[in-house]
């Protein structure tokens, strides 16, 4: 059983290790290259035997790793754990899979059709909205709604890279100490208080910054930006510690700290991939023309999809909560959402995964763009999980699957896949809570059992059936998920709760303050009997 579910978290065979498969960047010269700037190079504060002065100079990291990389560094696995070792992510350079997509003629024309489409709806509702009420809606209503108080969400923003800098020199401080004791009793009581102060760390972290979210009480839109880069430097300072701490503190394998320096440290936090690495292939320039069309790109999805909003979604669950639904009505709703809301999660994916991450990865000639895979694809729930994300999955396979699978969990891989749907729900749901300010845990269950159960479920079937089953149940969990928590927002509007417990925020109240009735007077005629 183990090993039938090992595929949802591990990378497919047939990729370059974590990575996918090696694409040359279009129109520009790529190299991997490596960057010149120096590790903190600290010594031993006393000299060593022969009074012979320890000479402290700066080198390279590479050249770090070739003098102390003689089979000197503690890290090493055992011959046990090395038979079950996992595979290590890989960066090389690559173009984003849409771009060189793109550069079929075919799929080109196929992605202005889509264009064209999107602006034909555009246009049409503008002239319906003319000419049946006098007046143009242009979609700004949530975009101006949502990211009121964005001033408030970039200050913390900078609050949070702050003390994410701080941690730097906080773990450099506690590895030089590290260093300077001398038995093996204090230096497994100072990881013990290093490990402690760590959870501390990350634990106030989160806390602190979703106490300050709630305090300011931030719109949807400014709130989930906060929120989404508060994980994403979490995970950021996790995996540069967890990637450093191993050869930083062994003590005999040379003179030198092997920690990254400072500057180092910094491209990390900026630079798209979660999973550290010593070295980034790197673009040799700056293509600013296609930061600009990027850029474009990320103003008119997020246009459009409050476009999609304010005339699709809104009208439908604007009155919830205000009278009575019936049961008809709810399933009308839901139905009625479901294209709407899918478009919308597919925007965001073009949004964030492709035109974002291009834009930060263009402006710091970061050359691996292999954001994502190609999810559409996908016959099953597994090889969808594996490709739809691929940040974020290579973050939670290096180190947390691939942890527990060597380390903790004695190679049982299927536990070690529930902990990562698990850990990954909590972390949505989190987001999603403290967004709406109020705990629905729709996201939860379409992660942590529904995920689950059709990772089973669609383990065995075949390409083409699997491929449309998984298109349709993305549709419909899509909208539902979007319908439940449109339906329990307006209602908290139209029917307000008194917010002073925290229970108040846990009861669903869609679901009691003029809630659905159920009367089910419903006929069927067939369409052949006479009229």
């Amino acid at each position: 059983m183990n090993q039938q579910n090992s595929n949802v978290i591990e990378p497919r065979a047939d990729e370059d290790s974590v990575g996918g498969k090696n694409l040359s960047l279009k129109n520009s010269s790529v190299t991997t290259i490596s960057r010149n700037d120096q590790i903190a190079s600290i010594g031993d504060s006393e000299e060593p035997p022969g009074n012979v002065p320890v000479i402290i100079k700066r080198l390279s990291f590479p050249e770090v790793i070739e003098r102390c990389d003689d089979g000197k560094i503690s890290n090493r696995k055992s011959s046990s754990a090395s038979k079950r070792s996992l595979r290590n992510k890989v960066f090389v350079p690559r173009n984003s899979l849409l771009t060189d997509l793109c550069e079929d003629q075919n799929f080109r024309t196929l992605y202005h059709i889509f264009i064209v489409a999107l602006l034909i709806v555009l246009f049409y509702t503008i002239v319906y909205d003319f000419v049946e009420g006098g007046s143009i809606k242009f979609g700004l209503g949530p975009i101006v709604a949502g990211f009121a108080k964005f001033h408030y969400s970039l200050i913390l923003w900078c609050m949070m890279l702050l003390c994410t800098l701080c941690a730097y020199l906080l773990f450099k401080c506690w590895i030089v100490i590290h260093r300077k004791l001398k038995t093996d009793l204090l230096r497994t009581t100072w990881n013990i208080v290093g490990l402690f102060n760590f959870l501390l760390y990350q634990g106030s972290f989160l806390v602190l910054t979703l106490l300050a979210v709630a305090w300011l009480d931030t719109p949807p839109a400014s709130s989930v930006a906060v929120l989404i880069e508060m994980t994403r430097f979490v995970m950021k300072f996790f995996a540069f510690v967890r990637s450093n701490v191993c050869r930083a503190l062994d003590v005999g394998s040379c003179d030198t700290i092997l920690l990254p320096s400072f500057n180092r440290y910094i491209y990390f936090l900026f630079v798209p991939p979660l999973v550290y690495s010593d070295e980034y292939p790197r673009t040799e320039r700056i293509r600013w023309a296609v930061v600009g069309k990027h850029v474009f790109e990320v103003i008119g999805v997020i246009f459009y999809i409050s476009f999609l909003l304010e005339r699709f979604l809104n009208p439908t669950f604007y009155n919830f909560g205000k009278e009575d639904i019936s049961l008809g009505h709810l399933i009308l709703s839901i139905f009625r959402s479901i294209i709407p809301a899918f478009l919308i999660c597919v925007f965001l994916f073009y949004c964030m995964l492709h035109s974002w991450m291009n834009v930060v990865s263009e402006l710091l000639r970061f050359a691996d763009r292999m954001f994502y895979r190609d999810w559409w694809n996908a016959s099953s729930f597994a090889e969808y999980i594996r490709s739809w994300n691929v940040i974020v999955h290579d973050w939670l396979y290096t180190y947390i699957y691939k942890d527990l699978v060597e380390y903790c969990m004695g190679n049982c891989r299927f536990l070690a896949t529930i902990a990562v749907f698990t850990l990954s729900a909590i972390f949505h749901e989190i987001i999603l809570a403290f967004t709406f300010r109020f705990f629905y845990p729709v996201m939860f269950v379409q992660f942590e059992f529904m995920g689950l159960l059709l990772m089973l479920l669609t383990k065995n079937v075949r390409k083409a059936y699997g491929n449309v089953l998984l298109w349709f149940l993305l549709c419909i969990g899509s909208g539902i998920l979007l319908s439940l928590f449109s339906m329990e927002f307006y209602s908290r509007r139209n029917c307000p709760v008194s917010d002073e417990s925290l229970v108040d925020y846990m009861i669903p109240v869609s679901w009691f303050c003029n809630g659905i009735s159920v009367n089910l007077n419903w006929t069927i005629t067939s369409v052949l009997s006479s009229s």
